[in-house]
């Protein structure tokens, strides 16, 4: 997840998007990154904890920058990391999904980008588009974050936070 203010940001962006359009998809989730959704059974989670926190132990902490927004033909609006941003984010991704490969998932990217809308027809995301065309934004991405579905509320809350710690990843050698 981004910082807080960059969290507050897209809030806003989402605020302001649902005044124009009305209610749609993720209009209440908080910025984030998604990297993979699954469901995990609660007699696992100690495990999971110490997975996830092994994995984010390993990973540098992120600049990410921000300065354009895109759309995905399935009706996403989003703000999009610059390349050099990407790429980094994307890498990180991908060695979270390698290392977690034993985890059953229902979703996988390796897209970096902070959702505004989800499923907009094309009149909303032409509204979208007009309404957003300029976004400089840097932050730093400190922590991998876990986030648990909240029935009630039908969105994912925050649920456990694991630093990124940029130690050095461990080597298995062997001497003959």
């Amino acid at each position: 997840m981004p910082d807080a203010q960059t969290i507050a940001l897209i809030r806003d962006m989402k605020l302001q998007l649902s005044q124009k359009i009305g209610w749609y998809p993720s209009k209440n989730s908080l910025a984030h990154f998604t990297i993979f959704e699954f469901f995990q059974n609660q007699s696992n989670e100690a495990q999971l904890f110490k997975i996830l926190e092994k994995i984010a132990t390993h990973i540098q902490p992120l600049l990410m920058k921000c300065q354009s927004f895109d759309s995905f033909e399935n009706g996403a609006f989003y703000v999009k990391p610059t390349e050099d941003s990407s790429q980094k984010m994307t890498e990180e991704m991908r060695y979270i999904l390698q290392q977690t490969q034993h985890i059953k998932k229902s979703i996988t990217n390796t897209t970096p980008h902070l959702t505004i809308g989800r499923r907009l027809n094309k009149e909303q995301l032409l509204q979208a588009q007009q309404l957003f065309q300029y976004i400089d934004v840097v932050f730093l991405v400190t922590h991998l974050t876990l986030r648990k579905f909240n029935e009630e509320k039908k969105q994912f809350d925050v649920y456990q936070h694991f630093p990124l710690l940029g130690n050095p990843k461990e080597i298995q050698g062997s001497l003959f």
